[in-house]
């Protein structure tokens, strides 16, 4: 090891016969293989799955090394974990241990990257996330064709009708093409693109954190035709991404862009933020000529979403403050205004349900872990921290289901232990 891997990595070490490579498979798994998780109805409970593999195989391994930037997200974990005396039903602990056992898998997914150095690198995940973001393009584009089609898996009919009749519970385990609404007033129902997600909402948030990681892989892909296809699949996810009427996830993407850019022109690469431009420009100009703008702002004549949520966040905070250090260990519905507190965004749900104290660990591991990485090298390095950024950027009204936070954790990992280790991105 290089005094430089020495000085970044803090390792935690018992020596044995089972001191071995960590395999890359479970990240394949994780990554690549839940399209396959989804059409079983096991998306929601595989992640956790393949957390306590990568967790057994790092305990056979005995060494866990760790890098700056990581212990904030464990900290967190131990704050998070506290806050579940403050639960006041069983049925509340269960919807804790889920979305608790979730955030753990988290954390265990970057330790596995972080540990698993022999076998995975940057551009293996880099792969895997671009699998991933291809697996939710096309399902958002067959969804723009088939809106109303709805998924019938193994698992969901192997549940019971008790479990299944929860509306939650339903579209995980029969999940939805798209999710159809239509707010009192509108002349038609809005068939907003959802899968491989119950909620379009979710989509939007996998398309601002993926997206980046797509356009990052351009670059690196050895294959003509594979570049041509990563491009061409670019171009077509503007249809289902216009299509979910997701303002925030229009926001996210060109907080992306913009950033981008910026930092492209600091470093003096004026041509490729020329070309770049004219690329934002022209899908701007198509997104208002197509009309699709217009129609995006006109979903707010039938469903006053933002007011809405406002009203909601200045209940949660007035909430929160009753309870400031360990909040409530979850959402809590609100009969008053007749929805739960800490729903309607990330930032809420970390402060409602763990108080303000967890929600700073959060944003210290969030703003540590894209403070620490701000040099990250190269194109493919400035794209992959555009991802944690625009998370940042949408955490306020968008709330990340497991994989949109696993991708954004993997994203720090892999500038985490490309610095403090020395390891080149591609």
């Amino acid at each position: 090891m290089s005094l430089q891997e020495q000085a970044g990595l803090q390792a935690i070490r018992h020596r044995g016969p089972a001191d071995a490579p960590l395999p890359a498979w479970p990240m394949y798994v994780l990554l690549a293989g839940f399209p396959v998780w989804w059409s079983l109805g096991a998306a929601p409970f595989a992640p956790l799955v393949v957390a306590l593999l990568m967790a057994t195989l790092m305990v056979v391994r005995r060494r866990l090394d760790l890098v700056p930037g990581v212990m904030p997200w464990f900290a967190f974990l131990f704050w998070a974990g506290g806050t579940a005396v403050n639960l006041p039903t069983a049925i509340s602990v269960v919807g804790f241990v889920q979305r608790y056992g979730n955030l753990v898998a988290v954390g265990i997914f970057m330790l596995y990257y972080i540990n698993a150095r022999e076998s995975l690198n940057p551009r293996k995940i880099i792969n895997g996330v671009l699998f991933l973001w291809a697996t939710v393009v096309v399902l958002g584009l067959i969804a723009t064709q088939v809106p109303e089609f709805r998924l019938t898996t193994p698992v969901g009919a192997l549940l019971p009708r008790a479990l299944t009749s929860n509306p939650l519970v339903y579209d995980l385990v029969f999940p939805p093409m798209a999710e159809i609404q239509q707010p009192w007033g509108a002349p038609e129902p809005f068939e907003r693109p959802a899968a491989p997600f119950p909620f379009s909402n979710s989509w939007g948030v996998a398309f601002v954190v993926m997206t980046p990681v797509a356009v990052a892989s351009v670059g690196i892909v050895r294959s003509k035709w594979m570049r041509a296809l990563v491009l061409l699949l670019l171009a077509a996810s503007l249809i289902p991404a216009l299509a979910t009427g997701n303002r925030g996830m229009l926001i996210g993407t060109a907080l992306a862009v913009v950033y981008v850019l910026l930092r492209m022109g600091a470093r003096g690469h004026l041509l490729r933020v020329a070309v770049l431009g004219v690329g934002a420009g022209l899908a701007f100009f198509a997104l208002v000529a197509s009309g699709q703008l217009e129609q995006i702002l006109g979903r707010q004549e039938y469903s006053d979403s933002t007011g809405g949520r406002l009203s909601i966040y200045t209940e949660t905070l007035a909430a929160t403050l009753e309870s400031p250090l360990m909040g409530y260990g979850a959402p809590r519905l609100d009969e008053t205004i007749g929805v739960s507190l800490g729903t309607q965004g990330y930032v809420w749900l970390l402060m409602f349900s763990y108080g303000f104290v967890g929600l700073g660990l959060f944003v210290i591991f969030l703003a540590g872990g894209i403070a620490r990485t701000w040099r990250a090298p190269g194109n493919t390095g400035l794209w992959l921290h555009s991802v944690p950024v625009a998370a940042a950027g949408i955490a306020s009204f968008y709330s990340f289901d497991v994989m949109q936070m696993a991708v954004v954790a993997l994203v720090i990992a892999v500038l985490l232990r490309a610095r403090y280790i020395g390891e080149e991105l591609p």
